[in-house]
């Protein structure tokens, strides 16, 4: 019976883990947006919460394993995958959780991956434009050249 009672509590953790990895990827989606867009603030935004979102998952994993674990020894088995030789009601709500768990990983992944290709092609327009401003403000001073030396306001009067 504890078992099951483990079991169930795993059910809940990738439940949870689900709906907050679903959420992160709206967060990254609208990170995206806000990149191509050049809102800063709001990116700022995005990322604030895109990190209070991880640290809650993290919590989420590091609870799931400790129940994993605990029901690997219960049962004797090496891995998850060995629970289908078991009569736990459950079982496949939690190969389907972890499932959708994954694929939305994936999918997480491959929009941070994109995000990241947009705000590196930013990062270098910034550099050329910056490299522009520099190069006029040089220009600039060579038509305004300060003197090199200071001129004396000392006159030799013993002549």
């Amino acid at each position: 019976m504890q078992d099951q009672q483990i079991l169930n509590q795993m059910i809940d953790l990738s439940q949870k883990k689900l709906e907050m990895l679903t959420e992160l990827k709206q967060h990254s989606e609208s990170q995206n947006e806000a990149i191509k867009q050049g809102d800063f603030d709001r990116i700022e935004k995005m990322l604030n919460k895109k990190e209070e979102l991880i640290q809650s998952i993290q919590k989420l994993d590091s609870d799931f394993l400790l129940f994993s674990d605990n029901l690997k020894k219960l049962l004797g088995i090496k891995g998850l995958d060995e629970l289908s030789s078991t009569t736990l009601e459950g079982r496949a709500q939690l190969k389907d959780h972890i499932e959708k768990i994954t694929s939305v990983v994936e999918s997480i992944i491959r929009i941070e991956q994109n995000g990241y290709e947009n705000a590196s092609a930013i990062r270098n327009e910034l550099t050329e434009r910056i490299k522009g401003v520099n190069a006029g403000r040089k220009m600039t001073s060579a038509y305004h050249a300060k003197p090199i030396s200071n001129p004396s306001y000392f006159f030799d009067k013993k002549k």
